[in-house]
């Protein structure tokens, strides 16, 4: 991996742990294990394509839609998780 696929894919999973982590309701441990599942998930796939050739065009394009669509919602959740409210002024 280049340095910045593996920074990439970092944001990825931090953007997929943030959906499981609203959506699901985990806190504590279960967090880091969400992570560690979600990188397991994303470093093996490729070997588990190579390993089924008849299935990795399919494979391939389904974890990616997966990927895409949990990454996509999990970035939603990061930022609104993250954000400051917005304190109108008073006067």
């Amino acid at each position: 991996m280049t340095d910045i696929s593996v920074v990439l894919t970092v944001a990825l999973i931090i953007a997929i742990v943030s959906f499981f982590k609203k959506n699901l309701g985990l806190t504590g441990w279960r967090v880091i294990l969400a992570a560690f599942i979600v990188a397991l998930f994303l470093t093996y796939i490729p070997v588990l394509a190579t390993a089924f050739p008849l299935a990795a065009p399919w494979l391939t394009p389904l974890v990616n839609l997966i990927v895409l669509f949990l990454g996509a919602a999990g970035s939603v959740d990061f930022v609104t998780e993250i954000r400051k409210p917005v304190i109108p002024p008073s006067g």
